[in-house]
């Protein structure tokens, strides 16, 4: 698959881009500094801004997918907001487009600790990613937008969870390794095409134990033998 990738150089898309290259697939990828991506076979840079849609035009140019994992830091323009309308402008009608995004935003902004701290630590961060989201809505792609909790540099675990309405605990966490396998996965799946899903790699909550069903009179009694042999004699 030929893929056009934007945030290839953040910490999250260079493990993305490193896993697609190891898939096999053809990547181009968007940075505004060719010499901070190492030159691979079946990767070809294209220097540029992602708020240039000549730049943005000219990575897309004949990809079967796009994707990416632009994420704004705490002091600077909305990035992502930007780079999606710029991607929006020149993309295909019917562009695959899969987008990282926060747990948090829209409608996975749940009455939660994790969500409440998110939005006060990273509440810039978090309206960037709301406007991108609402903007990938409003457009015409086929796309899916993962949103991930805290991101570590942990291995692949074999153990992500994914869902459209997870409700994750203060705790949440997903290594960008288990990220990248799940995005390049539903690219070729497309199970969550035109949604939303949040992925973690938190254990699922178990379900409260049942109770026993209560037990009659009778079978609570103790069972002797003279009180089977009496039981026995009861009319059917």
């Amino acid at each position: 698959m030929r893929l056009a990738m934007f945030g290839a150089t953040g910490r999250a898309g260079r493990v993305v881009l490193e896993r697609a290259l190891q898939d096999g697939h053809e990547v181009h990828a968007l940075t505004r500094d060719a010499t901070q991506i190492e030159p691979r076979p079946r990767l070809h840079v294209v220097e540029g801004d992602v708020r240039d849609s000549a730049a943005v035009a000219r990575t897309i140019d004949g990809a079967d997918a796009i994707v990416s994992t632009l994420a704004r830091p705490r002091r600077g323009p909305d990035i992502c907001t930007e780079g999606i309308r710029s991607i929006l402008t020149v993309a295909p009608a019917d562009a695959r487009l899969v987008v990282l995004s926060n747990y948090g935003v829209a409608a996975s902004r749940h009455r939660t600790a994790y969500v409440a701290v998110s939005w006060l630590l990273e509440r810039a961060v978090l309206q960037d990613k709301e406007q991108m989201e609402a903007l990938i809505r409003a457009g015409g792609t086929a796309w899916t937008v993962v949103r991930a909790p805290i991101l570590t540099n942990g291995p692949e675990t074999g153990r992500l969870r994914a869902g459209t309405d997870l409700r994750l605990s203060f705790t949440a966490k997903v290594s960008r390794a288990d990220l990248a396998g799940f995005i390049l996965t539903e690219l070729r799946a497309n199970r969550y095409r035109s949604r939303s899903v949040t992925v973690t790699t938190e254990p699922g909550r178990r379900p409260e134990p049942q109770p026993e069903p209560p037990r009659s009179t009778v079978d609570a009694l103790p069972q002797t033998a003279s009180f089977r042999k009496i039981r026995s004699r009861r009319p059917r």
